[in-house]
């Protein structure tokens, strides 16, 4: 009979699924909330444990391995938009770091049974961190340099109507109101268009000048980028909070084009 020790099975497991979920940060480009992973690690590495009490061996079950990579989702990943991409990712990694463990394992004659992790040599699993990470890095070299994007949470407040947004910060952006000196934050138009009247969010996708008389409580302020110079909209909201911080400072500017293609930021601060 195997002796099986939890204290080692739980440790063993946390740090296998925190690199999983750290992975699958680095294939969908999302930035390392380093917390929630940790709670969704210790979620699956008290699930591996549970399954080995024979009156919850049902936890071991395929379907029941789907239920938790879900959880595991939801617990690290849970507020990105797309959260079945970021599942379906993990699944996808969780598969190849298991098949990286088993062949490295033959490698070495060292055979994997059982349905949880309960005792890997070493050098096989650092062997397989080693070679998941580097296949991982080298075809998703795109959505790496995503992740090391910081996006802040940004909670607008105008007229009793509250939008949330994810911002990219952009440590470069001077954008500012030359009349009073306020910083200006820029979001897209369809972001923000819930903190206007119907007629008068239609007119947020128009051209600045255009728009700007048709919207009560916005003015113009100048822009530069590098496709040239121009105007955006602005309007001072009721309330700002980034990260939950409340700031005073920022106006809200309105881009009537989107500002990336990817989904995963709607504003830049």
């Amino acid at each position: 009979m195997e002796i099986v020790y939890l204290d080692e099975l739980f440790a063993l497991n946390l740090v296998i699924d925190y690199f999983l979920l750290l992975a699958t940060a680095k294939i969908c480009g999302l930035p390392f909330t380093r917390g929630r992973f940790a709670l969704a690690a210790a979620l699956g590495a008290g699930w591996s444990c549970l399954s080995l009490v024979p009156a919850c061996a049902f936890l071991g079950a395929a379907p029941m391995r789907a239920v938790l990579a879900l959880a595991m989702s939801l617990a690290a990943f849970g507020a990105e938009r797309r959260l079945f991409r970021c599942f379906f990712a993990f699944l996808g990694v969780s598969a190849l770091f298991g098949g990286a463990v088993y062949a490295a394992g033959l490698h070495r004659g060292i055979g994997q049974t059982g349905g949880a992790l309960t005792r890997v040599d070493m050098r096989v699993l650092a062997l397989s961190f080693a070679v998941c990470w580097a296949l991982v890095s080298l075809v998703f070299r795109r959505s790496a340099a995503n992740a090391r994007d910081v996006v802040r949470n940004v909670t607008v407040e105008r007229g009793g109507a509250t939008v949330r947004l994810r911002a990219l910060e952009d440590t470069g952006n001077g954008l500012y109101d030359p009349i009073t000196g306020r910083a200006a934050f820029v979001a897209e138009a369809d972001a923000v268009a819930p903190l206007f009247p119907a007629d008068a969010a239609a007119w947020l996708r128009a051209p600045p000048a255009d728009a700007c008389p048709h919207i009560p409580g916005t003015r113009l302020i100048p822009c530069a980028g590098v496709c040239g110079e121009g105007l955006l909209l602005a309007f001072r909201p009721d309330r700002v909070t980034v990260d939950g911080v409340p700031r005073s400072d920022l106006l809200a500017a309105v881009s009537p084009r989107p500002l990336g293609g990817d989904g995963r930021f709607e504003a830049i601060i």
